[in-house]
């Protein structure tokens, strides 16, 4: 089963050098994601391993605090809102291609399949809550078909937390690559990113509304409810 829009031969990170599974299983270091290209405009973006793998935060967890389970993460990586999650009650999965990050989420006790958002998901149409944070609403390059297929996993009365770019006006898709700070790159995957006016922009179409709209240290949350579909016509 896929979804409208085929997902990207390469996932984020893997590949070549493998810098995105180097990296967790030391759980420290840089990555960069940066164009494949040096003409795409788009600024290289550096993440801290770190803070994948450790806890998560107390305004990670007070947003946790205000859903419903059961929980699907999109893109989970090492688990740290999946055992959040967890330790608040709630029932929570993951999904991540990465077989590394699988295997750290798992460590954590956390439940976790290694697959991408695009092949068949348990429960589709049953999960209160989707979760697309850290940047995944760049998975598959093309946040239309990434939003319309969370449409199809989620519960009639769900809700679809989505983190955009704190700068508003962000809106790029591009064939992208990671990097490590020993110069170990990735395959290029397609991916993108979006600020808020981007999202509002594609919501409708794959069938969302804007609910509520978070600024919490710096960092920009959209939540998002499923627009009822149109009743068919017995015609």
């Amino acid at each position: 089963m896929t979804a409208a829009g085929v997902a990207p031969v390469a996932h984020f990170g893997q590949g070549r050098r493998e810098p995105y599974a180097r990296a967790l299983q030391n759980g420290t270091g840089t990555l960069t994601l940066r164009p494949e290209s040096h003409y795409h405009h788009a600024e290289p973006v550096a993440f801290d391993v770190s803070s994948w793998c450790e806890d998560a935060s107390l305004m990670e967890r007070s947003l946790l605090q205000s859903l419903q389970g059961p929980i699907l993460d999109v893109g989970c990586g090492p688990g740290r809102l999946l055992a959040a999650a967890r330790s608040l009650g709630l029932q929570a999965v993951g999904i991540d291609t990465s077989a590394e990050a699988v295997r750290w989420a798992r460590g954590r006790g956390d439940r976790a399949l290694e697959q991408s958002v695009f092949a068949a998901v348990p429960q589709s149409g049953h999960w209160q809550t989707v979760l697309l944070l850290d940047g995944n609403i760049g998975i598959g390059g093309s946040v239309t078909s990434l939003l319309r297929r969370c449409r199809q996993l989620i519960a009639p009365s769900g809700t679809l937390l989505v983190e955009v770019e704190a700068d508003e006006g962000m809106d790029t898709a591009y064939p992208a690559v990671l990097e490590d700070e020993l110069g170990n790159r990735s395959e290029p995957f397609s991916w993108a990113r979006t600020g808020g006016a981007g999202l509002e922009s594609r919501a409708q179409s794959a069938g969302w509304t804007v609910s509520a709209i978070q600024r919490r240290q710096g960092r920009v949350f959209y939540c998002l409810s499923p627009r009822p579909e149109p009743p068919r016509s017995t015609l």
